[in-house]
């Protein structure tokens, strides 16, 4: 919901795929209010099916991944898996990536800040941190503008405090944008 929320209030939003809506998350997923109202792709398939003449495009971000992504590609479509594998399932999203033979990549993350934590991010920050950098073309003014000053180091955070001055700027405490995002979709 948070996703969709950010895209949509963005005068340029991504195009959104949800896949792998069935079973439970079906069934959660209808349980959301104008949920069928949602302007997104939906897909009962894994993307790997739903997505499958575009094999060569997709690129899945894991923190895992030894590829940096330095610049959005309009052509590729990045996945954003909903997994958690850290702890207990480790590697996890790599491996599977691996398996259905594409592409990988993970966010800049440690060339502009240092992770009090791990670098693992939630969907909707991943989401945001991408919207972000579309508008800003910034990857540092992304990442400080939507990861919690409490997942930072304090040298960083002090260090950057100006950083989140343009792009979207988010009330942490409650999750809101206060300024609309810019610039071409996610992927075409």
């Amino acid at each position: 919901m948070y996703c969709y929320a950010v895209n949509g209030r963005c005068t340029s939003p991504g195009h959104l795929w949800l896949t792998g809506c069935r079973g439970e998350m079906e069934q959660q997923l209808q349980k959301i209010p104008g949920f069928e109202k949602w302007i997104i792709e939906k897909e009962s398939q894994s993307y790997i099916e739903a997505l499958q003449d575009q094999k060569q495009n997709l690129v899945y971000l894991t923190a895992d991944s030894v590829n940096v992504l330095d610049e959005l590609a309009s052509e590729k479509i990045y996945i954003i898996g909903g997994l958690v594998d850290r702890n207990r399932w480790k590697g996890i999203t790599m491996k599977k990536a691996e398996e259905q033979g594409i592409q990988t990549a993970k966010l800049p993350i440690g060339d502009f800040l240092k992770m009090s934590s791990s670098q693992v991010l939630t969907v909707n920050q991943v989401i945001e941190i991408l919207l972000t950098f579309l508008e800003t073309r910034d990857w540092k003014a992304s990442f400080f503008q939507v990861i919690p000053q409490r997942k930072r180091c304090e040298s960083d955070a002090e260090e950057n405090q100006g950083a989140n001055e343009g792009g979207c700027e988010i009330n942490e405490d409650r999750g809101e944008i206060k300024k609309q995002c810019t610039e071409a979709p996610l992927s075409d």
